[in-house]
C-alpha cells in the first residue's frame, strides 16, 4: 500500500513539474516550486510514520515471542511430578562410559510403546538424596549439553497432554571423570 502511495505521489510530483515548465509566469512558477516542495516533505513524513509503524511492529512480535518463550519455560518447571510413580517404558540410549568436564553429551530417550505425546523433559540429580532438578532448555526426545562438574543421574519423563508424567525412564548414572 505504501508502494503504491510513493507511486501515485511521485506522477502528481512530475505532474506539477510539467505544469510549472508551462507557466510562463515567474511567480506561478515559485508558488508552485513551493507546493511541490510542501508536498515532498508531507511524503517524506507519511514514509518516516510508515516505517516507525512496522519498527514498532516488529518490536512488538519480538516481546510477544519471548514472552511465550518464558511462559513456555514455566510451564515446562511446574512439572513438580518428577518425582511420581509413573511406568519405565523409556530407555535411554547413546551414554558413553564416562564424559570430561564440558564434553558434549548427546542421548536419546526411546519409547518402548508408540504415543503421540511429545511433552519430554530431562532431570538430573547429583546423588539419591537429592530431588530432581528439571535440565533447562531440553524439551526434546533428545538431550543435547555440556557435561557437568560432577557425576550425576539423569533420566526422561514423557508428560500427556493434560501435562501429568505418563512415563519415565530408570535413572542413568552420566559419569564425569576428568582424568
Amino acid at each position: 500500500m505504501l508502494n503504491k502511495w510513493v507511486k501515485l505521489s511521485g506522477i502528481a510530483l512530475m505532474s506539477l513539474y510539467l505544469a510549472a515548465c508551462d507557466t510562463a509566469d515567474n511567480e506561478g512558477v515559485e508558488e508552485n516550486t513551493t507546493d511541490v516542495a510542501e508536498e515532498e516533505e508531507t511524503e517524506d513524513e507519511l514514509a518516516d510514520e510508515a516505517e516507525t509503524e512496522e519498527d514498532s511492529d516488529e518490536d512488538t512480535e519480538t516481546e510477544e515471542t519471548a514472552d511465550m518463550d518464558a511462559q513456555d519455560e514455566e510451564e515446562h518447571d511446574d512439572h513438580d511430578e518428577a518425582d511420581a510413580e509413573v511406568a519405565e517404558l523409556i530407555t535411554i540410549e547413546g551414554m558413553a562410559d564416562h564424559y570430561h568436564t564440558g564434553e558434549l553429551v548427546e542421548l536419546t530417550a526411546v519409547m518402548s510403546e508408540e504415543t503421540d505425546y511429545d511433552d519430554w523433559h530431562w532431570y538430573s540429580r547429583e546423588d539419591d538424596a537429592d530431588e530432581w532438578e528439571l535440565i533447562s532448555g531440553q524439551h526434546s526426545q533428545d538431550l543435547i549439553m555440556e557435561a557437568p562438574d560432577a557425576t550425576v543421574d539423569v533420566r526422561a519423563v514423557l508428560y500427556d497432554d493434560a501435562h501429568a508424567p505418563y512415563a519415565q525412564s530408570e535413572p542413568v548414572e552420566l559419569e564425569v571423570d576428568n582424568h
